[in-house]
């Protein structure tokens, strides 16, 4: 399993997620969680946030606000940004 680090900026302020992707045979998952120090996102961010490969989100119930939304579309733009430069 590959990983990396990239950084979204929420409210002027940046922070640190992991992203593990996942290559099995038929589909590419990309996962996310908060970096060791990112306690303020585990409101924001869902235990099981993941992303397929063409951008279809996966997550649990805490992901149904607006402000929620926006910021998976934020980290899923951060994740095809960091993907394209390698």
């Amino acid at each position: 399993m590959e990983k990396h680090i990239i950084t979204i900026v929420l409210n002027d302020k940046p922070y640190q997620l992991f992203i593990s992707i996942d290559h099995q045979e038929e589909e590419i998952t990309y996962r996310v969680e908060p970096g060791a120090d990112e306690e303020e996102l585990d409101n924001i961010i869902p235990d099981k946030l993941e992303f397929r490969a063409n951008g279809h989100v996966k997550f649990d119930e805490r992901l149904k606000t607006v402000e929620s939304e926006q910021i998976a579309r934020l980290i899923w733009q951060e994740i095809l940004d960091k993907l394209n430069h390698l």
